[in-house]
């Protein structure tokens, strides 16, 4: 056991959050210094973390979670239901970032503990994902955090110096950089490293600079145009995984030109998807036709595809009363099919623009003018989605292991509980952007919610997928890789995996396991 392991990280320590109460825009909250109740193994199985064993109740209204016998805080005093139970009320709270992520139509889970080591969990109603809700995954973060500490100290002092139960604790900063120190009480064993640095750079080229130059030993998104070969180069392996972020073109299904799914059609029919994703993400990538894509077991390939047809979007557009003007723009009743495509310029991990182009390609070809305009996330296509102020962009919906799709397609969508707008601007969850609207498809997500069958919620997500699919709630593009590089010298790193959702660890599920070969940081064995 020895060694310092290095992971590189762009921007600034200062926008790191380290306390899972505290989530802010550059959230990545390390999911090494915490435990959750639950969490996802390798094969995307819910087990166990805090809790060595749960049950459900037949009705699925009531959990109990029994907590490992042992485990303590990073300071050693016990974890205890009431820890649990104090996170729980905190992430509820109106200002909390994914405080939805707890409740259930409106209304909270109840938590309660019934002694030191049993914690209750009281539904309003049956929601067969909750126990997704309690994992460290992002959209949830259900990161427990020690009520005699964060009381004693604050919020704001107990994300300076934070105190957790997970592999690593917080050992420090200095500069731009954070230590952390194996945990040895850890209940899943004493890490195999003791220590972990963080370092921040001022640019993502800086920072892979520095891992080619062997200064950082993993990095977390290293670039779209990083490759095995230059993995190689730098004694390194490049590691993807196919996620079920999806990139897709989306029309505002509550504006005039395309709230008849005739006219999202014929984009689709208009646009040759296949062409653009060779061009653009290269032979590994992988095209989408629906908002579920094939890392999820509940994935419907037998959808419609709405395969490159110019002529056939013509007719479609004909039908649909939109006929070609003298400078060959079609317009209906005074309207012309001309609008603006928003997307953020981030050619880092995305080709965003060169979709946004090729798309309009396309589309000038049958009559519709679209217009490519580079935005800010932040300040432009954020208050355009809250004010639901847009035409199109193309952008990414996502979900990591749940295809839970009622909070961005169900009809009901956008419902923003009370509560202050930072960090965020869209409060999590009850995004519903694109305004699409489908009486059978919001029976099938709320049927999906209501069993615990397998079978049956396959069933009724994959029939939600054929209609909107058939109606083009979205044009789909294509589902994103996360990829990571990492040192040849590091060994135990678990397999890619979706099973840590928080993006910045998505192949790093066990950081315990993790070795190196290297015992200082300059080369020397």
């Amino acid at each position: 056991m020895s060694g310092t392991i290095v992971i590189g990280y762009n921007g600034t320590l200062r926008d790191f959050t380290m306390s899972p109460l505290r989530v802010r825009t550059r959230g990545g909250v390390p999911r090494w210094m915490y435990s959750s109740l639950l969490r996802f193994n390798e094969s995307l199985e819910l087990e166990g973390d805090l809790a060595e064993s749960w049950t459900v109740s037949s009705d699925g209204l009531a959990y109990e979670f029994r907590l490992r016998p042992g485990a303590t805080w990073h300071d050693g005093h016990p974890i205890t239901a009431d820890d649990v139970v104090y996170t729980a009320t905190l992430l509820q709270q109106p200002h909390r970032y994914f405080r939805n992520s707890l409740l259930i139509d409106g209304a909270p889970a109840q938590f309660s503990a019934i002694d030191d080591s049993t914690v209750r969990v009281d539904l309003p109603r049956r929601l067969s994902t909750f126990a997704t809700h309690l994992t460290p995954v992002w959209g949830s973060l259900f990161l427990v955090v020690p009520r005699h500490r964060v009381e004693a100290d604050g919020e704001a002092a107990f994300d300076q110096a934070p105190i957790g139960s997970g592999p690593f604790m917080f050992a420090g900063t200095e500069g731009d950089r954070l230590h952390l120190r194996a945990n040895p009480a850890y209940f899943g064993g004493r890490p195999a490293s003791d220590q972990v640095e963080v370092r921040f750079f001022p640019s993502n080229e800086a920072r892979v600079t520095a891992f080619e130059d062997g200064e950082v030993d993993v990095l977390i998104f290293p670039g779209r145009e990083y490759d095995e070969e230059r993995a190689a180069r730098a004694s390194a392996r490049l590691y993807r995984t196919t996620t079920n972020t999806i990139v897709q073109f989306a029309m505002n299904c509550r504006n005039a030109m395309f709230a008849d799914a005739r006219v999202r059609q014929a984009v689709a029919t208009a646009v040759d998807r296949s062409r653009l994703l060779r061009e653009i993400e290269g032979p590994r990538g992988v095209a989408a036709y629906s908002p579920v894509g094939p890392s999820s077991w509940a994935y419907e390939p037998a959808v419609s595809r709405h395969d490159h047809d110019p002529a056939k979007a013509r007719m479609l557009l004909d039908a649909a009363g939109w006929t070609a003007g003298p400078d060959g723009v079609r317009a209906r009743g005074g309207q012309r099919l001309e609008f603006e495509i928003l997307f953020p310029p981030d050619r880092w991990n995305y080709a965003l623009s060169d979709w946004a182009h090729g798309i309009a390609g396309y589309l000038s070809a049958v009559g519709l003018r679209a217009t490519p305009r580079a935005v800010s996330y932040w300040d432009e296509l954020k208050p355009a989605w809250r004010a639901q102020d847009f035409d199109a962009f193309i952008y990414y919906d996502t979900f990591y292991v749940e295809p839970d799709l009622y909070w961005s397609w169900h009809s009901s969508m956008p419902r923003r509980p009370d509560g202050p707008d930072a960090p965020a601007g869209l409060p999590h969850y009850g995004y519903g952007v694109p305004g699409y609207s489908n009486d059978s498809v919001d029976r099938a997500l709320e049927a999906y919610r209501a069993t615990p069958d397998r079978v049956a919620q396959a069933t009724h997500v994959r029939q939600a997928q054929k209609t909107m699919a058939d109606e083009v709630a979205s044009l789909w593009l294509y589902n994103h890789q996360w990829t990571n590089v990492v040192k040849d010298h590091i060994g135990g790193l678990s397999a890619p995996t979706l099973a840590d959702g928080t993006s910045d660890l998505v192949v790093l599920l066990h950081p315990e396991r993790l070795t190196t070969s290297r015992t200082d940081r300059d080369g020397a064995p």
